[in-house]
């Protein structure tokens, strides 16, 4: 399936933020079910994170109420041979929307989270 050819939803409504975000360009790993069934993994970074949720934008059509795994890595190499501070965070789409850009973006709201 095309991202083009998802059923997603462009949105253009209210302010949905109910908690203030931290806007970086965290780098992110995504696992997933994409809106045919098929198993992904890819790579993007972070639009916005919260305390209860983030915004991100993948080339996977993904559907809402899909559920996700997402490792967020907080710097973009070791320093001082130490290992980069990660959590992984597990979540349910609540929005996705086609971009400009042909990207889906997704709002996740976390249902847990680790840190490793």
């Amino acid at each position: 399936m095309r991202l083009a050819d998802h059923p997603l939803v462009i949105h253009e409504g209210i302010e949905r933020r109910s908690k203030p975000r931290i806007c970086e360009l965290f780098p992110v790993t995504v696992h997933g079910v994409d809106g045919n069934g098929e198993a992904f993994e890819t790579s993007s970074v972070l639009d916005n994170l919260s305390a209860d949720g983030l915004y991100m934008r993948i080339g996977q059509g993904i559907g809402p109420g899909a559920t996700v795994s997402i490792i967020i890595q907080f710097a973009p190499a070791p320093l001082n041979g130490e290992p980069t501070a990660r959590v992984v965070i597990y979540g349910v789409v609540l929005r996705a929307e086609l971009t400009p850009s042909g990207a889906c973006g997704v709002a996740i709201k976390f249902s847990r989270y680790q840190f490793l």
